[in-house]
């Protein structure tokens, strides 16, 4: 019996720790992904707009007229922010205000999903800027 209970009590503590399946990582290098949408709000970019990400975790793009460039870091299954983004800083009429606009929620992106060739980038529980292939 002295044998037992501690048997028992391994035994229940041990089926807490269940394996759980690793999901493969989001796959975002390789690919241009064009910008279609921003809060919700879809925008014609005409391909104007886009971000290429690249395995050594850089990024780099177009904002509209405007070239976007600097670094990200993954963390977790889904986790994704954006450092050190600089942009060159041409005037460009009618659009400044949605290249501003991109800009300001690359810098809150906090998570990212890929779904049926979509990239959707969100802040705290929003979407912020929606992507395509």
């Amino acid at each position: 019996m002295k044998y037992f209970l501690p048997l028992i009590c391994s035994l229940i503590l041990g089926s807490c720790n269940v394996i759980q399946p690793q999901r493969a990582p989001l796959k975002l290098d390789g690919q241009r992904w064009t910008l279609t949408a921003i809060n919700h709000k879809p925008i014609s970019s005409d391909g104007k707009a886009f971000l290429e990400f690249e395995d050594n975790l850089d990024v780099k793009g177009k904002a509209f007229c405007n070239s976007i460039s600097g670094g990200y870091e993954l963390m977790g299954k889904d986790q994704l922010t954006f450092q050190e983004l600089v942009s060159t800083k041409m005037f460009c009429d009618g659009v400044m205000n949605l290249e501003n606009e991109m800009m300001t929620n690359l810098q809150n992106v906090r998570r990212y999903e890929i779904k049926n060739g979509m990239l959707y980038l969100y802040g705290s529980d929003a979407v912020l800027l929606t992507f395509k292939k």
